[in-house]
């Protein structure tokens, strides 16, 4: 079989959550500078892809967004609750961080909303060493589908401060009218 049907095969297995540049060179076997040959002469119509760091994502083309979108308007859609947004941004802005951190910072027990995000594939368990708590930290996933390119993208504690006063501004005149 050829190295690129198996990376083909590979990433698709692996959906959103990508493999590693690392995993597929072990698993294939290839070396590095194949991989990068074997992924720049990828040609498919409908698939594509990508490199994200040392992530590889195997992706449908802008040739399919029509098909797609279709199929997800079919699909009902399962929003995040407001305590999985508020235990994400925790996470997001303090990774790693144990549950009790996560917990210390809500004020409540944060079982359900950890493993809604782990399940969806927006956190995953981290383990430090000298450590015995888990730790959370973001997925690449999470990265994409916020449209971030890292961490470093997330918005800041002003630009956050500033939104919040530009809310409470706009609330208070609709709660005046």
């Amino acid at each position: 079989m050829e190295k690129i049907n198996i990376i083909e095969g590979l990433l698709y297995i692996a959906g959103d959550l990508g493999l590693s540049e690392e995993t597929l060179m072990m698993h294939v076997p290839i070396t590095k500078m194949q991989l990068e040959a074997e992924v720049k002469k990828y040609d498919k119509e409908h698939l594509t892809i990508t490199r994200h760091g040392d992530m590889y994502f195997l992706k449908t083309t802008d040739n399919m967004e029509k098909y797609i979108k279709r199929v997800l308007a079919d699909r009902p859609t399962k929003k995040l609750s407001q305590a999985a947004l508020e235990v994400l941004a925790i996470i997001a802005y303090n990774q790693p961080i144990s549950r009790n951190g996560i917990e210390s910072v809500r004020g409540i027990q944060s079982d359900g909303p950890i493993a809604t995000l782990v399940n969806k594939g927006l956190v995953k368990k981290k383990n430090i060493s000298d450590e015995r708590a888990q730790h959370f930290e973001t997925t690449q996933s999470f990265l994409e589908i916020f449209g971030l390119e890292s961490l470093d993208d997330l918005p800041a504690d002003d630009m956050i401060a500033e939104q919040e006063e530009i809310d409470l501004f706009f609330n208070s005149l609709k709660e005046q009218n």
